[in-house]
């Protein structure tokens, strides 16, 4: 029994890394990066934890405005005074809680993953003006955005629906709704922890364990997809309608780089095709979309022979994305890419070197991506 249950807690440990899962379910990673400066601390809550967002579309990203306010309401403004900063969205897969800074204040990053878990009490004032700034948000909404909700609509079966959800169902939720919700949020079986910078994993470690084992214990209520064993791993989903994706690990990883190269490079030799990427805190979705079901077809004409001809395209392509991500993300076609909000502790600065130094190997396995390989993504059910 000891030695199951030790099991269960150590999922791995090696040098710079460890990654383990609690006995209540709650799991967390940590990646020393030496000399890199910087810290993130990234609280992930999966979307299974409410099930069809609570009954109301939206619920979910109107809990993200609440509790990123911490149980005092004033963590923004702490966090600030010590060079740290907070940034919170809501995907479709779940909602990510993401502080970064100075490595010197790795220690108050982690600790105030602490606020983010503690009981939500808000009044029906501060609910009310909530709801108002999540809709005035809509009006910063743009083509790409209404191209996501489209392309997910038609990859994910039942469909996943946009994340900003009804205004007016939102406005009709009381402060006891809002608390019974942030409770099932927090259930610890879909509570995930990335931690990343210039920090000591051992330490780091302890606290963790001290935080998310004070969380309620709970299980998701679908298989889902483990966020953190996908950083570094590629998933191939092929679903419903002309469109296919892959969860890519974070852009610092050569193979993320290669698989958005080889899909604006296959938006620009076949038609039809359009390419959208969806970065969250430590992995995105990149989905290569076509309305026509036959343009899948025309990838498998590509075979390794091709690739010495196609990779200084892709590579090309890779670098132009880059580019993008560093003038804030201008459109190509149809893709756009959202703020990218782990660039301070990925270094983005040295992506464009990255890209250039794709190898024909990394290209060719991307290429592989798109042509075959279907694995389902849980939780997104």
């Amino acid at each position: 029994m000891l030695a199951t249950l030790c099991g269960l807690i150590a999922l791995s440990q090696e040098g710079d890394i460890v990654q383990k899962e609690l006995p209540n379910g709650a799991k967390y990673r940590i990646e020393r990066v030496s000399d890199s400066g910087q810290v993130m601390a990234a609280l992930y809550v999966d979307e299974s934890n409410l099930p069809q967002d609570g009954g109301t579309s939206g619920t979910r990203h109107l809990l993200e405005h609440l509790i990123a306010k911490g149980g005092d309401r004033q963590l923004d403004r702490r966090l600030e005074s010590v060079g740290l900063s907070l940034t919170a969205f809501t995907e479709r897969d779940g909602t990510a809680f993401v502080i970064m800074g100075p490595s010197s204040q790795a220690v108050a990053a982690v600790q105030s993953l602490a606020d983010l878990l503690e009981p939500l009490d808000v009044p029906e004032a501060e609910l009310a003006n909530e709801v108002k700034i999540i809709d005035q948000e809509g009006v910063f909404r743009d083509r790409f955005s209404r191209f996501l909700d489209a392309a997910w609509l038609k990859l994910f079966d039942p469909p996943v629906e946009s994340i900003h959800g009804n205004i007016g169902a939102l406005a009709q939720l009381t402060p006891a709704d809002l608390k019974g919700a942030a409770e099932a949020y927090r259930a610890a079986g879909g509570l995930s922890v990335f931690v990343r910078g210039e920090v000591e994993p051992g330490p780091v470690s302890l606290r963790l364990q001290e935080i998310l084992g004070a969380a309620s214990p709970g299980k998701s209520r679908y298989q889902t997809r483990n966020v953190l064993e996908s950083i570094g791993m590629k998933e191939t989903v092929k679903a419903k309608g002309a469109a296919r994706a892959v969860v890519a690990a974070g852009l610092d990883r050569p193979m993320t780089l290669a698989r958005i190269g080889v899909a604006l490079a296959m938006q620009g030799l076949e038609p039809g095709f359009s390419t959208v990427y969806e970065p969250s805190f430590n992995r995105g979705a990149l989905l290569l979309f076509s309305e026509d079901t036959r343009s899948f077809e025309s990838l498998g004409k590509y075979g390794v022979g091709d690739v010495p001809r196609l990779a200084p395209f892709v590579r090309l392509q890779a670098v132009r994305f880059v580019s993008g991500l560093l003038t804030e993300g201008p459109a190509y076609g149809a893709l756009r890419a959202k703020q990218v909000r782990q660039a301070p502790a990925f270094k983005i600065e040295s992506l464009r070197s990255t890209a250039v130094g794709l190898t024909d190997q990394e290209i060719w396995s991307a290429l592989q991506d798109w042509q075959g390989g279907a694995l389902h993504i849980g939780g997104t059910q």
